[in-house]
C-alpha cells in the first residue's frame, strides 16, 4: 500500500535537487533511486536496468536521434532562410506580409525538424530582424516566433509525439496525422492576428526585386520533405522511424548536392552537435524512466487511478485536473520530462474514462506547447534570448505571454470537438 511518506520523499528529493540546480536528467534519476531505496529497499534497484533496457530498446526511440540529425543538417544548411525568403515573395505586397511569411516559415520548418527550439533558432535568426526592420514591435515579433516555433512539437514529425507513442502504445503514424489540423489552426490564428496587429506604414514591404522570386524555386526541395515523410507514413510505405532515416538521406541530398550549402568539412560538426543534442534528450529519457520505475514500484499510478475513478465526478473534471497539473509542471520542467513522468500515470486513467488514445495524446502535446513558452524554463524564451542576448527576458516574456491564448483556444476546440484532430485519422 502506498504511503504518504513515500510520496513526500519523492517530491521532496525532486524539488530539492531542482532547487540546487542539478540537471533535470540527474534530478529525476536520483529522485527515483532514492525513493526506491527508502521506500522499498536496495533489492528493488535491480528493476532499473530491466526498465531501461525494455524501454530504450524499442525501435521507435531510434527515430529521436534521426530527427535530431535531420534538423541539424537543415539548420546548418540554411534551409530555414530559403523557406523564409520563399514565403516572403508570396506575401510581400500584403499587409503583414513579413509576419505572415514568418508564421508560414515556422510552420513549414516545424513539419521538417519536429523541434520547437530548432525552429526558433533557425527561422527567428532571419525573421525577427526582418519584422523589426518593417516596424513590427519587438513584442509582436517575439510572440510570433515563440508560438510559431512551438508548432515544432505538434506538427509532425514531432519528438514529443514519438515519446508519447512509445509510452502509450498508440500508433505514432496516427498521432502524426492527428497533429496536423490543430497545428494549422494555431498557425492560421497567428496569421490573422499578424494582419490585424502589423504596422500600417511599412518601410520596405513590397520592394523586393524580381530576382528574389527565384527563392521560391530554391525552397521547393525543402517544401517536398514533409510530403515525403508524412506521405510515406500515411501511405504505409514506411514507419515513422524509417521515415526519419529517409528524411536524413533527403536532407543530405538537399543541402550537399542541390544547394551545396554544406561541405564535407561541415559533417563532423553536424554529427557532433547531433550527438550532443540526442545525448541530452536520451539522458532526460533515462532519468525520467528511472523516476517512472519508482512511481510504478510504489504503486502510485494504480493508487491514483483507483482513487480518481472512485470519485463521483465527470471525466471532464478529471481531464481538467490533468491539464492544470501539466500547466504547473511546465513552469519547472521541460517537455520530454513532463511527458515521461505523467504519461504512465495519466494514460491508464484516461483509458479507464473512455478517452481516445490519439485524441488524448494531442491534448497532452497542446499542453506541452504551453510548457515551451512559460517561464522560468520555457525553452523557446531562451532560444529568443540566445539570438538577442542584450534583450531583457522580461520583454521577451511580455511579448510571448498573450499568444498563449491562441494555444489555449485551440486546446479548448480540440477538447470540445474531438473530431478536429481525428477526422484525418479515421
Amino acid at each position: 500500500m502506498i504511503s504518504l511518506g513515500s510520496i513526500l520523499t519523492l517530491l521532496g528529493v525532486l524539488f530539492l535537487l531542482l532547487f540546487l540546480g542539478v540537471p533535470i536528467a540527474f534530478s529525476l534519476g536520483l529522485t527515483g533511486i532514492v525513493t526506491i531505496v527508502t521506500s522499498m529497499g536496495m533489492q528493488y534497484l535491480s528493476q532499473i536496468p530491466l526498465t531501461l533496457y525494455g524501454s530504450l530498446s524499442e525501435f521507435i526511440f531510434v527515430a529521436i536521434p534521426l530527427y535530431v540529425l535531420m534538423g541539424e543538417i537543415l539548420y546548418q544548411g540554411k534551409s530555414g532562410e530559403r523557406l523564409f525568403m520563399a514565403t516572403r515573395t508570396w506575401f510581400h505586397k500584403v499587409r503583414g506580409g513579413t509576419g505572415i511569411s514568418s508564421v508560414l516559415s515556422y510552420t513549414f520548418f516545424a513539419a521538417i525538424v519536429g523541434s520547437s527550439m530548432t525552429s526558433v533558432l533557425t527561422i527567428g535568426k532571419i525573421a525577427i530582424p526582418e519584422m523589426v526592420k518593417e516596424n513590427y514591435s519587438k513584442k509582436l515579433s517575439y510572440g510570433l516566433s515563440a508560438i510559431g516555433g512551438s508548432l515544432g512539437i505538434l506538427i509532425p514529425p514531432s519528438i514529443p509525439l514519438i515519446v508519447y507513442a512509445s509510452l502509450s502504445g498508440a500508433s505514432p503514424g496516427k498521432l502524426f496525422i492527428a497533429g496536423i489540423v490543430p497545428g494549422v489552426l494555431i498557425a492560421t490564428l497567428l496569421i490573422i492576428w499578424t494582419v490585424i496587429k502589423s504596422p500600417v506604414n511599412q518601410s520596405s514591404e513590397g520592394t523586393i526585386s524580381k530576382g528574389h522570386y527565384k527563392s521560391t524555386f530554391m525552397a521547393i526541395p525543402e517544401m517536398l520533405l514533409p510530403l515525403i515523410v508524412l506521405g510515406g507514413i500515411y501511405a504505409g510505405v514506411f514507419t515513422p522511424t524509417e521515415a526519419a532515416a529517409v528524411g536524413v538521406v533527403y536532407a543530405f541530398i538537399i543541402t550537399m548536392l542541390i544547394h551545396k550549402s554544406i561541405k564535407l568539412k561541415d559533417l563532423l560538426h553536424i554529427l557532433i552537435e547531433s550527438v550532443r543534442t540526442s545525448s541530452m534528450l536520451l539522458m532526460i529519457v533515462t532519468g525520467a524512466l528511472i523516476f517512472g520505475a519508482a512511481l510504478t514500484l510504489m504503486g502510485l499510478p494504480q493508487f491514483l487511478s483507483a482513487e480518481i475513478l472512485g470519485l463521483d465526478v465527470s471525466p471532464w473534471i478529471v481531464l481538467l485536473m490533468m491539464n492544470i497539473i501539466w500547466l504547473l509542471m511546465g513552469f519547472f520542467l521541460e517537455v520530454v520530462s513532463i511527458m515521461l513522468i505523467t504519461t504512465p500515470i495519466f494514460f491508464p486513467i484516461a483509458m479507464s474514462l473512455g478517452f481516445d488514445p490519439i485524441w488524448f495524446g494531442i491534448i497532452m502535446v497542446l499542453n506541452m506547447e504551453l510548457a515551451v513558452i512559460t517561464p522560468p524554463i520555457g525553452m523557446n524564451l531562451f532560444a529568443i534570448k540566445s539570438l538577442y542576448p542584450k534583450e531583457k527576458m522580461g520583454t521577451i516574456i511580455q511579448g510571448v505571454a498573450p499568444y498563449a491564448l491562441f494555444i489555449l483556444f485551440v486546446l479548448i476546440l480540440v477538447w470540445v470537438f474531438p473530431k478536429i484532430p481525428l477526422f484525418l485519422v479515421e
